[in-house]
């Protein structure tokens, strides 16, 4: 257990820039912007328009944890395309590059950072994030007379049932697409960074290679590629859900946990971390071969 903590901190160290300083980065640009918002341009509340702050804040902080699950994705998708490949360089003054442990192990390692610590950083973010707006809801009820400011409690409820179904949602999504993440990280080990366009032209060529084979002319994407965009759908139907949400009735994350398992197809789920093992496993014994220490 020591072994994998002090390998899960070495990529924390090593990858720290792109989850914990491109984030504060940008909240320092948010902090930025909205208070320069506030404080020159006066927000207008049209006429005959009712706000419920409850339902402002429940809004704000699912768009918060949604922009952000977009961006953990991204960095997520170049950091294994990087990560992989990494031990490659000379870092050998670094007390772990000796580490005896299997490449399995270290590249397992590698999955299990980008699907913990790293996402809990960029939840820590979510966190600050809705905190700002807060503050910037408050002051913008105090210069809208026709706005009442939320109170303490309904924040705390909102923010607790959007942060309760955001972290559920989240961790599940992670899962799900840990295949696509085990993919682009074992062409890294192949290939090094030329993995990033082979992880999109490799499937490419394959649906191609179908359309040519058996397409008999028509222009559908063909059962592979069919099969691979739905396999990156998940979740909710985004429809029904932004109307469920959108509705005056407070937002309850138990009854949207359970929808949400409902929908989840667990063979594919479980089949699909499977999949992910035998990747890291196949990019481990390359690694073992032939990459020399």
């Amino acid at each position: 257990m020591k072994t994998i903590t002090a390998l899960i901190q070495r990529e924390y160290l090593e990858h720290k820039g792109a989850f914990l300083y491109a984030p504060a980065v940008i909240l320092g640009l948010l902090t930025l912007v909205l208070l320069t918002a506030t404080g020159i341009d006066r927000p207008r509340l049209p006429t005959g328009i009712a706000v419920n702050s409850g339902k402002v804040v429940e809004v704000a902080f699912l768009a918060v944890a949604a922009l952000w699950f977009v961006y953990l994705l991204a960095a997520l998708f170049f950091y294994f395309a990087d990560a992989f490949n990494a031990d490659r360089r000379n870092n050998a003054m670094l007390f772990w590059k000796s580490m005896p442990v299997s490449d399995f192990t270290v590249l397992g390692a590698k999955l299990l950072a980008g699907l913990t610590i790293f996402p809990a950083l960029i939840l820590v973010a979510v966190l600050i994030n809705a905190v700002l707006l807060v503050v910037f809801a408050l002051f913008t009820a105090w210069q809208l007379p026709g706005m009442v400011p939320p109170d303490l409690l309904t924040v705390l409820g909102a923010g607790g049932q959007v942060g309760l179904f955001a972290i559920v949602s989240m961790l599940l999504a992670l899962l799900w697409y840990a295949p696509f993440f085990a993919w682009v990280g074992m062409l890294s080990t192949l290939v090094g960074r030329w993995s990033i366009p082979l992880a999109f032209l490799i499937p490419g060529m394959i649906g191609l290679f179908e359309k040519l084979t058996f397409g008999a002319g028509d222009f559908d994407r063909g059962y592979f590629l069919t099969w691979i965009g739905e396999r990156l759908h998940f979740g909710l139907d985004r429809e029904l859900f932004a109307d469920e949400f959108l509705t005056p009735t407070r937002f309850e994350a138990v009854p949207a946990v359970a929808r949400l398992l409902t929908v989840v197809d667990w063979t594919q789920f479980f089949g699909g971390l499977a999949v992910a093992m035998l990747l890291v496993y196949a990019a481990s014994e390359y690694r073992r071969r032939f990459i020399a220490a």
